[in-house]
């Protein structure tokens, strides 16, 4: 392994590529371990830093290998924590560390992927209601889709006021929990206004096509629009379309909103935690982010796009829904490969408010008195 950068985010060279950094650091030998053996050491000429290989890996200062893949593949495909444990031999937490550790990779490679593209399609806005905790915090995934691609481009949290039918009992027992929690009013109105300045990300008002952005009627979006100053500009000058579906209508490949409407069923499918009437909930909210980050990569540049009767006799790859979308194939694996190997650093990336705060755990879970851990090395 040679080191292409310093790992020291207040270094010079801490962003240099390829060779760059040649000729500025030196080996200054190894130390063993219990875990892989022999680990080579290095020095940073320029600040003075020491590191190692094992700074750069994505199991930097885990104690004990576990398969990433199998992770993966486990969380994505309705497995809880529990059952990961038992099946890998490990506890509940270790896997929940892979899972943060890997969620990060995956924030990386998505938002890296995200910058190659730009957009061709029409968008598909809309909210997948679930909770945490307990059913007195409900909270939406607010979900941005291509519409024909189902491409997921973005996703934010927040955590909502119980509302619905309840028992006197149930009123009194919200009440008393709101002494102490209580959502923001316009929090969801808030939290959509974050996921559509994503969209400036990958489209352009002055050099892209006309954009039209689908969603239900819920009143909370329109004001949310307004609130993006480029996409306010862009629908007074004809650019920029919102356009509404009813809830209510048949959630059929004909409805526009079918790409977010797939996605939920997807999310209910795939994610333990989504799972109606089960005992699999999510009991940490900055937990539950990290598992869906899994899944947003999992749907995104992994699962077929389509599996038709024709599968085993098409010699053609099938394709994903990154490729549908218009992101290339060869950066897609490229990605792929790297993100069970390498630590991505967050000094390094152009990450999302939302997807930033995935990363650094920092969504609250509604009555927990403290802050989630983060290891130092996720935060430099």
């Amino acid at each position: 392994m040679i080191p292409t950068f310093c790992p020291n985010p207040h270094c010079a060279h801490h962003h240099d590529r390829g060779d760059q950094y040649w000729g500025l650091w030196i080996p200054t030998g190894y130390y063993d371990t219990l875990v892989v053996g022999a680990v080579r050491r290095f020095k940073c000429l320029a600040c003075g830093k020491g590191f190692s290989e094992r700074t750069f890996s994505i199991d930097y200062y885990t104690k004990r290998t576990i398969d990433y893949h199998e992770v993966h593949r486990a969380i994505s495909q309705s497995e809880s924590l529990s059952s990961v444990a038992r099946h890998l031999g490990c506890s509940s937490d270790s896997v929940q560390n892979r899972v943060d550790r890997l969620a990060r990779n995956c924030l990386s490679l998505h938002s890296g992927l995200l910058s190659t593209m730009r957009l061709a399609e029409p968008l598909v806005a809309d909210g997948f209601e679930s909770f945490d905790r307990s059913q007195y915090f409900p909270n939406n995934v607010n979900l941005l889709l291509g519409k024909q691609s189902q491409f997921l481009i973005g996703v934010t949290h927040v955590t909502l006021r119980r509302k619905g039918r309840m028992t006197p009992a149930q009123r009194r027992r919200r009440a008393a929990i709101e002494k102490r929690f209580k959502p923001r009013p316009k929090a969801l109105e808030d939290s959509f206004t974050r996921l559509l300045a994503g969209i400036l990300s990958i489209w352009s008002s002055e050099h892209d096509d006309k954009l039209t952005l689908w969603t239900d009627e819920h009143q909370a979006y329109p004001r949310a629009i307004a609130r993006v100053p480029e996409l306010r500009d862009a629908t007074r000058a004809g650019r920029f379309e919102h356009r509404t579906v009813s809830s209510k209508a048949a959630r059929t490949v004909t409805n526009p909103l079918f790409s977010a409407n797939y996605y939920d069923r997807e999310l209910r499918k795939d994610l333990a935690a989504f799972r109606r009437e089960s005992t699999c909930f999510t009991r940490n909210a900055a937990n539950g982010l990290s598992r869906l980050a899994l899944h947003l990569v999992y749907h995104n540049y992994q699962k077929p796009y389509r599996v038709n009767a024709n599968a085993l006799t098409t010699p053609e790859p099938m394709r994903t829904h990154a490729e549908v979308a218009g992101i290339d194939a060869e950066r897609i694996a490229s990605g792929l490969g790297w993100i069970y190997l390498r630590r991505p650093f967050i000094s390094k990336q152009g990450l999302s408010i939302d997807n930033r705060r995935i990363w650094m755990k920092g969504t609250p879970t509604p009555l927990k008195d403290s802050g989630d851990y983060l290891p130092r090395y996720a935060a430099g």
